[in-house]
C-alpha cells in the first residue's frame, strides 16, 4: 500500500448483525466481509487486500475475536501488540503501509 492514500478504517465485528449496529455517527460502512480464514497470517492477508481496495473507506470484517486479537499481534504498525478490551462490542484499526493502528472504541 502507498503512503500517499489514506487508510483504511478496518471494523472488526462478530457477525453481519452486528454490522449494523455500529454508530453510524463514526463508521460508513462501504462493504461488510465475511473472509474465509482459519489463521491470522489468513486473517491480516484478507484485511490488507480489502484495505488497498477500500482506501479511505470504512470495512467491517466478520471474524472471531480470539482470530483477531492473535492478527492484531500479527500486524500491529511499530511491532506494538495492543489488546483491545474484551469487552469492546467492536474492534476499529486503521490500516495503511505502516501496519494497523488500533483506534479507540469510544468516540
Amino acid at each position: 500500500m502507498s503512503d500517499l492514500q489514506c487508510p483504511a478504517t478496518i471494523v472488526f465485528v462478530a457477525d453481519a448483525a452486528a454490522a449494523d449496529t455500529l454508530p453510524t455517527s463514526r463508521f460508513r460502512v462501504a462493504q461488510v466481509m465475511s473472509p474465509y480464514v482459519r489463521t491470522p497470517v489468513d486473517l491480516v492477508g484478507a484485511v490488507e487486500k480489502a484495505a488497498d481496495e477500500y482506501r479511505g473507506e470504512c470495512v467491517a470484517v466478520v471474524a472471531p475475536r480470539s482470530l483477531v486479537d492473535e492478527a492484531l499481534i500479527e500486524a500491529s504498525a511499530d511491532g506494538s501488540s495492543v489488546t483491545p478490551s474484551p469487552d469492546d462490542p467492536w474492534v476499529a484499526v486503521d490500516v495503511d503501509s505502516a501496519g494497523w493502528k488500533l483506534l479507540p472504541a469510544e468516540s
